[in-house]
């Protein structure tokens, strides 16, 4: 499936790969890929016809207000990360330091997916 996007969108997989689609940039990418990017918001290149032109890259301010939705989903995921590191509990973080999903679960009070705590970690990384 090709897809392309408007705005940079990250994609983890079960099987700890991620995909990064940046602005204007068009990929050729796995079926299961695609539709999860889909999801977040990117558009499928159309099949037999003409390409559509990739949309221009956002003006500079333009990625913060689309990642507005995005840190609103994860804020929880965030704030359970950041508690897990001021406790700094060893038994919470696998060896690469990233914490353990079990240990976000329970400090976030709900079942996280693997996404969104990568998606959560690399936001917490950032900060």
């Amino acid at each position: 499936m090709k897809v392309f996007s408007d705005h940079e969108i990250r994609v983890a997989t079960l099987s700890g790969a991620v995909v990064l689609l940046s602005p204007g940039e068009e990929r050729e990418l796995s079926d299961e890929i695609g539709l999860q990017l889909l999801q977040l918001g990117a558009k499928q290149v159309g099949t037999g016809k003409a390409s559509p032109a990739p949309a221009p890259a956002p003006a500079k301010e333009d990625p913060l207000i689309d990642q507005v939705e995005v840190v609103k989903v994860l804020d929880d995921v965030v704030t359970a990360i950041e508690k897990l590191v001021e406790q700094a509990d060893p038994e919470d973080f696998k060896a690469d330091g990233t914490p353990k999903a079990a240990a976000v679960n329970r400090v976030a009070g709900r079942n996280v997916s693997t996404e969104d705590r990568e998606a959560a970690w690399g936001l917490f990384i950032k900060s």
